[in-house]
């Protein structure tokens, strides 16, 4: 099995509404993965966001998300990678479903992610989606003015990294 370095990656969480939604990126990102091209599902990982380096579009909606969310107070989120199943090959390029348990605000969610990426002898790329309801994380959804936003939020994720920390 081979140790990879995730040094790039995104987080972008799309938070709903009946009159608008609200997009707020993430763009520190970091991890290990021990993977073999040759065998996927064999793969564990560990993820690391930093909750304090965010983009929600505007300076209210980010002064609003680091208090109500307490991002300093919780500055960091992780994801564990347990499993990979249900892969399906085309030379180094790959869709799978990936579970794992996310851990913030001293809370453990487990999660199934629907992804695709590419694994070779010397990167890995990743990327994946899913739904995440807050209230699992002891979050509820904060009003923006008047706007009341909902408690699920979809997600997406995307990592690159190296061999030793190669892009």
């Amino acid at each position: 099995m081979a140790k990879y370095r995730v040094s790039t990656g995104k987080l972008v969480v799309q938070a709903r509404s009946r009159v608008h939604d609200t997009t707020t990126a993430w763009d520190k990102v970091t991890g290990d993965v021990d993977a073999d091209a040759g065998a996927i599902e064999q793969a564990r990982a560990t993820f690391t966001v930093d909750m304090t380096s965010f983009d929600a579009g505007d300076w209210l909606k980010n002064r609003k998300l680091r208090k109500d969310f307490d991002m300093d107070g919780h500055p960091q989120a992780t994801f564990e990678l347990r499993g990979v199943k249900d892969v399906v090959r085309n030379g180094a390029a790959f869709t799978a479903t990936a579970e794992g348990i996310l851990r913030w605000r001293g809370k453990e969610v487990p999660l199934v992610l629907q992804g695709q990426g590419t694994l070779d002898d010397t990167t890995v790329t990743a990327s994946a989606k899913f739904e995440l309801d807050i209230k699992k994380l002891g979050l509820s959804a904060p009003r923006f003015l008047m706007i009341k936003m909902e408690d699920e939020v979809s997600v997406e994720v995307s990592v690159q990294g190296g061999v030793g920390g190669a892009r």
